[in-house]
């Protein structure tokens, strides 16, 4: 059996709408896709079936990229040290090394992506390169932390899966790390939100199919039972008058999942890529209004005509296929 690496394209056999694009939906769906077509199929269409993508990059994708790349600089250091793990917990300055190459490689990244201090008064004037140094040194801190208590055994960071589900398709992820906690495997993933934590994040634990799909892939790589992910999410926000600083501050929170819930996403996703088969046959992608105060795509499906919305895509779109083991893609 051969497994099909994340950028090879899909053959669509029947075009019928806006004909002159080429296609570039990958074989092997990620948790990113798929929420575009839960999302809305046309949003799908355009973002992961002909590849289109918005010329500006958003302030706090670029943000959440730097800030992964912190995170992963900072355990690959660590892991690198063939010490053992007692001698290097009583090492500072082998700590401060990790820091500071991490913190170096982020700096890179965010100047590789393009990155600048947004203008004062913007949504997102919070996320500066200056903000983003003080959040890797609150979580360099919770790292340092974690050390010394030595509960938590990193197996993997940036660990690629594609796995197949039982229909013959394949899903894909990368997952920001791989661990072993009180003897059980879970996997753990860094977010980044300005959002009230507890209230919003309590609620987006379960259901959720990145979660789900992380631990049922991440299962399949290991070969053993996997509990779950640690979510670690890293709050910044715009501050007010009141409360002229708002993080950064670490929050953790727990997305068990039970082998029941397991098998009742893998049944729910076969059915779910039985609808995309249809609309492939029919190259036909419905729109979800509901989601249109929020879609980027929203100019382009006001267009009368399929003409004028394939004018409008080339207009203010850039083609980017998809492909979810890139830092490039949005996420």
């Amino acid at each position: 059996m051969t497994v099909p690496v994340p950028a090879e394209i899909r053959e669509h056999t029947n075009i019928r709408f806006m004909k002159k694009f080429k296609r570039y939906e990958p074989m092997v769906m990620d948790h990113s896709a798929i929420i575009q077509a839960k999302t809305c199929f046309r949003k799908y269409f355009y973002r992961i079936v002909l590849g289109f993508a918005s010329r500006k990059r958003e302030q706090y994708f670029g943000f959440g990229s730097c800030y992964h790349k912190f995170r992963e600089i900072l355990e690959r250091e660590w892991m690198n040290d063939p010490r053992p793990h007692t001698e290097k917990v009583i090492d500072q300055a082998f700590q401060m090394q990790c820091f500071g190459n991490a913190v170096a490689a982020t700096r890179t990244l965010w100047k590789t992506l393009g990155m600048r201090d947004p203008v004062v008064g913007d949504k997102w004037d919070f996320q500066t390169e200056a903000r983003l140094v003080e959040s890797c040194a609150v979580a360099f801190k919770h790292w340092q932390k974690e050390k010394v208590q030595n509960r938590i055994e990193v197996i993997a960071v940036e660990q690629n899966f594609v796995v197949q589900l039982p229909d013959g398709e394949y899903i894909g992820g990368k997952a920001d790390q791989i661990l072993r906690w009180n003897q059980k495997v879970w996997g753990r993933d860094w977010k980044t939100s300005s959002k009230t934590q507890d209230a919003y994040y309590t609620r987006t634990l379960d259901p959720n199919d990145q979660f789900t799909r992380y631990t049922y892939g991440e299962q399949a790589l290991c070969g053993e039972p996997v509990q779950g992910q640690l979510v670690e999410v890293l709050f910044n926000a715009k501050g007010t008058k009141s409360d002229p600083k708002k993080g950064p501050t670490l929050h953790q929170h727990l997305a068990n999942r039970s082998q029941s819930q397991l098998q009742q996403w893998e049944k729910e996703q076969i059915v779910f890529n039985k609808q995309l088969a249809l609309l492939r046959e029919e190259d036909t992608w419905p729109m979800e209004e509901r989601s249109c105060p929020f879609c980027e795509f929203h100019s382009v499906c006001t267009k009368p005509s399929e003409a004028a919305q394939m004018a409008k895509l080339e207009a203010e779109f850039t083609v980017q296929p998809w492909n979810f083991l890139s830092r490039e893609v949005d996420d």
